[in-house]
């Protein structure tokens, strides 16, 4: 059996011995099956807001843990040492070394690296700025909770902090299936969006019914929630350079009797529509020129900022999809 005293002195160190035993397996004991970068419950106490992850180190490779909301951290034996209590670091490890039988030790990893961006996050109840900023745009809490919509703390990739709210720079999170698309509206062009959405996560799509008259094509989930608010089927690709597949735009059009593209009035926008319009045949609308809105959120904002209403957006919609 081993001691706290032959580990010191035994000829096998830490990194001999995780030469052999799968770091994987020791968190595996504890938590089950994970995948690297994401976010969890965590062990250490009663946890309702997922916020403990076990990444990977730039620095040397190993399996870190990081508990969010105790700022426990460290490898996998420190890990140990806490959930089982033990007094110290190499006491952790002499549990584990009598917990875990040579016959049993591996000689490869359990788990690959991770070649994909996982995104976690850690979500907080809608503060009154949030409620304010979604409501301007004619969207509200039963939409936003809806479509999976969550104000986050924090968000992390690949189990690295990457971003914090404040309210000069509030965060929103978009749950699309099991992926997230975070969007922080105030920020520049280049840290205003990230997700690892595929092209085949199309915004909205789980939302929607099994059959409808009309679906609309748009850009974004904001605009999707907004034309939902207004009594509209939408959905929009996982972000404003990616398309719908194809196949998924065949597989719409066996459940809704007609599509219509709603897209940005700017060049790219229109470029886009007009594209898809001569490959696919799909009607097209475009915000009115007068509103000097390139989407339709943005219409919504303007028209309540002057009218407090969307009679005009309603008008405008029922004139435009009305066949």
């Amino acid at each position: 059996m081993y001691t706290t005293k032959n580990i010191i002195n035994t000829d096998i160190d830490l990194s001999e011995f995780f030469d052999k035993v799968s770091e994987y397996d020791v968190y595996k004991r504890y938590i089950g099956d994970f995948r690297i970068g994401y976010i969890y419950n965590s062990p250490f106490r009663k946890d309702t807001n997922p916020s403990f992850g076990i990444y990977r180190s730039n620095k040397n490779g190993k399996l870190l843990f990081k508990d969010y909301g105790t700022d426990y951290c460290g490898d996998c034996i420190k890990f140990v040492q806490i959930i089982e209590n033990l007094k110290s670091y190499y006491d952790a490890y002499y549990f584990i070394m009598n917990n875990i039988k040579p016959s049993t030790i591996k000689t490869q990893y359990e788990y690959q690296k991770s070649i994909e961006t996982n995104i976690g996050v850690v979500r907080q109840e809608f503060n009154d700025f949030d409620l304010s900023f979604w409501q301007s745009f004619g969207i509200t809490v039963n939409t936003l909770n809806k479509f999976s919509v969550s104000s986050i703390k924090y968000y992390l990739c690949n189990g690295q902090v990457k971003g914090i709210y404040n309210p000069d720079n509030p965060m929103y999170a978009y749950k699309i299936f099991d992926k997230y698309k975070i969007y922080r509206p105030f920020a520049d062009k280049f840290s205003k969006w990230r997700s690892n959405l595929s092209n085949y996560d199309i915004q909205g799509y789980e939302q929607l019914p099994d059959k409808g008259n009309l679906l609309i094509i748009t850009k974004s989930l904001k605009d999707v929630m907004t034309l939902y608010e207004l009594g509209y089927t939408a959905v929009a690709p996982p972000s404003e350079s990616a398309t719908i597949p194809d196949e998924v735009i065949n597989e719409l059009r066996n459940r809704f009797k007609r599509i219509v593209l709603f897209y940005d009035r700017d060049i790219a926008g229109m470029k886009y529509t007009r594209k898809v319009f001569h490959k696919l045949g799909l009607d097209y609308i475009f915000t009115p020129k007068k509103a000097k809105s390139k989407d339709i959120s943005d219409y919504v904002k303007y028209v309540l900022t002057r009218d407090n209403n969307t009679i005009e957006v309603q008008n405008f919609l029922k004139q435009k999809l009305t066949k």
